[in-house]
């Protein structure tokens, strides 16, 4: 599958997710077989990578894999009490000292989103206001590729 398809399916499921689709089943294969997507509901996927920061006491919302072949991205969704300006900050600076290369910035102060790649991996953060309460301003979703 090439990038731009893996990127087409990373920004519609970040989407779905945005507006509040969630799968509520645990694994489906796509009709044509092209990837599996799992389900971890809110716990957060074994194999997540753990350098990426999502903040101490942050419950996921969201989890789930899409397992293409020879791919896997994985994603989480949480809430935050941090503002998405704040987040986007926090997200540019952990990929700028990690070495990523951003090749997609926007932000704006409802919504955000960064695209990077770092050796076989692309990485897709997307945050947006969410006042859902007084402690809750932003809902931040992170997906992760592992290419071959």
């Amino acid at each position: 599958m090439n990038l731009k398809k893996i990127l087409t399916v990373s920004v519609l499921a970040a989407v779905f997710v945005l507006i509040g689709v969630y799968a509520r089943v645990n694994v489906v294969t796509s009709p044509a077989g092209q990837y599996q997507k799992i389900d971890y509901g809110a716990n957060m996927p074994v194999d997540f990578p753990t350098d990426i920061p999502i903040g101490e006491g942050v419950k996921v919302e969201q989890s789930y894999g899409l397992n293409y072949t020879g791919q896997k991205q994985l994603t989480i969704v949480f809430l935050s009490a941090k503002t998405t300006e704040e987040n986007y900050a926090i997200y540019v600076d952990f990929l700028e000292k990690q070495k990523w290369n951003i090749s997609n910035k926007y932000a704006s102060s409802t919504i955000s989103s960064l695209y990077g790649t770092k050796g076989n991996y692309d990485i897709n953060v997307t945050i947006h206001e969410d006042e859902q309460s007084p402690s809750i301003l932003s809902q931040v979703s992170i997906s992760v590729l592992k290419k071959p």
